[in-house]
């Protein structure tokens, strides 16, 4: 595996705790709707920056060649923000995003077999299980 995409992914899990605490206590003082909104139109201005100073906005045209259900993604990013904002208020950040990787993980799992057509390992099948031991151990207070 290649560290570089390793370290990426870490750094994603990093950031992702981070967004989902600040989006959290947005939340409490709007609601979890214009919370995701907020964030979503931040992330929209951030990486409009970023693709005006890289010139990659005139790509964007390319977009209207795609297959139509390529360009859903939007509507599962804002469900994201707003269902995490919604849930670690009473669950708290570790509960809640534990259960997050819980989904992930399994749902990911799923996709892998019937989308991907892999297969399952038994060390595979193994550590998902442990892990979904481990998250039922460390939900439990």
């Amino acid at each position: 595996m290649n560290i570089i995409s390793m370290l990426l992914a870490i750094l994603a899990g990093v950031l992702t705790t981070i967004e989902a605490t600040i989006n959290s206590q947005l939340g409490k003082y709007v609601t979890p709707s214009i919370a995701t909104l907020h964030s979503l139109m931040t992330g929209l201005t951030f990486v409009l920056l970023i693709n005006l100073v890289a010139g990659n906005l005139p790509r964007y045209t390319r977009v209207t060649s795609v297959r139509p259900i390529w360009l859903i993604g939007g509507f599962f990013g804002a469900s994201i923000i707003y269902l995490t904002s919604r849930s670690i208020p009473s669950l708290g950040i570790s509960n809640a995003l534990i259960l997050i990787v819980a989904g992930q993980l399994t749902s990911s799992l799923i996709m892998d077999v019937f989308l991907n057509n892999s297969e399952v390992s038994l060390k595979k099948m193994g550590g998902m299980i442990l892990f979904l031991v481990g998250t039922i151990m460390f939900l439990r207070d």
